[in-house]
Parts: structure tokens; sequence; C-alpha cells
């Protein structure tokens, strides 16, 4: 059983060190109505419902941090990845993560830093919505072990927040979906704890999992307004456009938020590694 173990924890290592073409089978969103798991060439983040009041987050990121977080009603347990944390690739298609199936949802593939292509009108703003926002961003510090993962892609938006000194966590996976009136966000996994302002704690997993990752977000176009943030009864957020210049999409968020979508240029180091779109170089 030891060397089972170990074989998992060294699998789910070389995945980060392996070749372009063994990344590109083995990078994307795999989910099932219980766990999901994102794999890119330096993260790997793993959510896994161990009941409504209790969610493990595993996190990997390469050369920088190995962690876990057991995030419940009672207490939020932040450790070292678990000795037993067990991965294993059953096809292409399909992936084993502690005893859990999940499928493929999302195929991932990197690409070269490039120039992201301008807003040139009205029209062209979903797909400047979807494609700004791509790429990985990581930021640790080893001092404080205050830890920022963001990767966005295409369909799914994850996040790795968490400011010790605050008390402050925020972890989810998030489905989204972009036209020219804004954007459609929906989490499907929501662990929050911020003990300022709102005083938020919340624990939530979808219990169709499965479904709202690999299915499609029902848009109801009417529900856009430039003028306020609205919440759909199933979950979702409407963030409405409200104007953009070449370089700049501004978004009505909630709570008085406005949110900046930036274009990205190949210049943007912040940006640690760069996931293609349907057009993208």
């Amino acid at each position: 059983m030891k060397k089972l173990i170990l074989k998992g924890v060294f699998l789910v290592m070389a995945i980060f060190v392996t070749t372009n073409i063994y990344a590109k089978r083995h990078t994307g969103v795999w989910v099932s109505n219980d766990a999901e798991l994102l794999l890119t060439d330096k993260v790997m983040m793993y959510f896994e419902k161990q009941s409504d009041d209790c969610i493990n987050v595993m996190l990997i990121v390469k050369d920088v941090t190995k962690e876990s977080i057991q995030f419940s009603k009672d207490t939020i347990i932040r450790g070292d990845l678990p000795k037993d944390f067990n991965l294993k690739f059953i096809s292409n298609k399909c992936v084993k993560v502690n005893g859990h199936k999940l499928i493929k949802a999302e195929e991932i593939e990197l690409c070269e830093p490039y120039d992201m292509p301008t807003a040139t009108d009205k029209e062209s703003i979903g797909k400047r919505l979807s494609e700004w926002r791509l790429g990985t961003i990581i930021d640790f510090d080893e001092a404080t072990k205050d830890i920022y993962v963001e990767v966005n892609t295409p369909r799914n938006m994850f996040l790795y927040y968490i400011l010790k000194d605050s008390n402050y966590y925020y972890l989810r996976a998030a489905r989204i979906e972009n036209v020219n009136e804004g954007s459609l966000f929906y989490q499907n996994i929501r662990l929050m704890q911020q003990p300022e302002a709102s005083r938020e704690f919340t624990i939530y997993f979808s219990p169709n999992n499965k479904r709202d990752v690999m299915g499609e977000l029902d848009i109801k176009m009417d529900a856009f307004n430039p003028n306020a943030c609205y919440f759909d009864p199933n979950g979702g957020i409407y963030w409405s456009y409200t104007s953009h210049s070449a370089n700049q999409i501004i978004l009505n968020g909630c709570g008085g938020d406005t949110y900046y979508i930036n274009r990205r240029l190949k210049t943007h180091n912040f940006v640690k590694e760069w996931i293609k779109q349907a057009d993208c170089l």
C-alpha cells in the first residue's frame, strides 16, 4: 500500500515536469458530483466534497507550494499535501483521485505569450471578455504564507486566495459564459471566510456539479442591466457591459463594484501561464 501511495504522489509531480506533448494530453478540468480537478503545467487544484459541511482542497504549484485546506463549518485547517493523496489517469478522458472517478470536462491547451486582440467594437466584447481573462496568475509570500492562485480557462474560473493574518479565505471553482452584453458567472464551488465587512462564511458544493461544469449555462439576455447587478435564482450572477476602449472593458459588478477587464500583452510577466483560446496564436 505504501508503494502504491508513493507512486500516486510521484505521478502527480511528474505531470509538472514532463514534455509539452504529454502535458497537452493531461491538462484540463475533470469533474464528478463530489470532486473537481484542475491541471495545468504549473498548477494542480483539487476540490473534494466530504459532506455538505466539509470540503477538502489540495493545491500544488510547481516550485512554490504543496498544501491542503479542510474547510468545514467548525474549523478551517491548512496544512501540507496529504501523504496519501493519490491521482491516477485511467484514460485521456478519465482520472481517479483519492478513489473518486472524474470525467474530463474541458481541454486546456497552453500557448506562448502574445498580444491579445483589441476590442474593436461592441460585437467583439464577448470574445474579448473570454480571451482577456485567460491564463494563470500566481503570487505567494513565503514569509506570511499569503497566497493567490488564479487560473481562468475559456469555460471555468478557479481561485485559491488566502490572507493568513486577516483570516481571509476564498477558494472557488466557477463556470463563466461571455456575450457582448457581459458575463454570466456561476460558482459551482464556493468556500469563503471573510471576517471583516460582510462577515461571510460560506460552504457550497453544487449537488449537480458534473452537470453544471459539463453543461451550458442558461443565459437570460434580458437579465443584463448596465445599471444593476442581477442575481439569478439559480445562482448565476450577471455582470453587465457598460463601456469599453480598445484595451479595457468595464462591467457593472455587484455590491457597488466596477470590474475592469484589461487586454493582456506578451510583456505582462504577472501571467505565469498563457491558456489558448480558439483563435489564439
